[in-house]
């Protein structure tokens, strides 16, 4: 049985560091304005009596049915045996459908190179046995990486 891989996000101990944003802007060298991961952060509330600010974390849910390969005219959008959607830079036309049709809103496109961008969990790390960038620099710890059956990874 191959491993599918996903993030998962422990929201309520993300501190709204943003250096997971920081970690995949550098491990992947995007441009200004690039992100493949967000924070932002949730309206102030009340929890326990207490004035409570928390995060919403957005990243690509690496679909089982991925919408973004499905509408790629020239297929650049591929989803590896272990469930990873990836871009291959090379193929892309630069057509954008794929940022309009992600449910989340996640996937972008790079104007200066004129290719979509989206989170690849860091597939040459994963490959190397190696955490996602992202996952690997987070203080708080609220990022993981999983197997879609459940089984934290180390």
């Amino acid at each position: 049985m191959v491993k599918e891989y996903n993030l998962f996000v422990e929201a309520e101990k993300c501190v709204g560091c943003h250096t997971c944003e920081v970690a995949c802007k550098q491990e992947h060298d995007f441009p200004d304005g690039a992100r493949c991961i967000r924070v932002t952060p949730d309206p102030p509330h009340e929890a326990g009596g207490k004035l409570r600010q928390t995060y919403t974390v957005m990243h690509c849910m690496h679909c089982r049915y991925p919408y973004c390969a499905y509408v790629c005219p020239v297929g650049a959008i591929i989803q590896r045996e272990d469930g990873l959607i990836l871009v291959d830079e090379l193929v892309c036309v630069g057509c954008t459908a794929c940022t309009y049709l992600c449910p989340l809103g996640i996937m972008q496109f790079n104007d200066e190179i004129r290719v979509a961008l989206k989170c690849d969990l860091c597939v040459n790390r994963l490959d190397k046995g190696l955490q996602p960038a992202c996952v690997a620099a987070c203080p708080s710890h609220c990022l993981h990486l999983f197997s879609v059956n459940g089984h934290k990874e180390q």
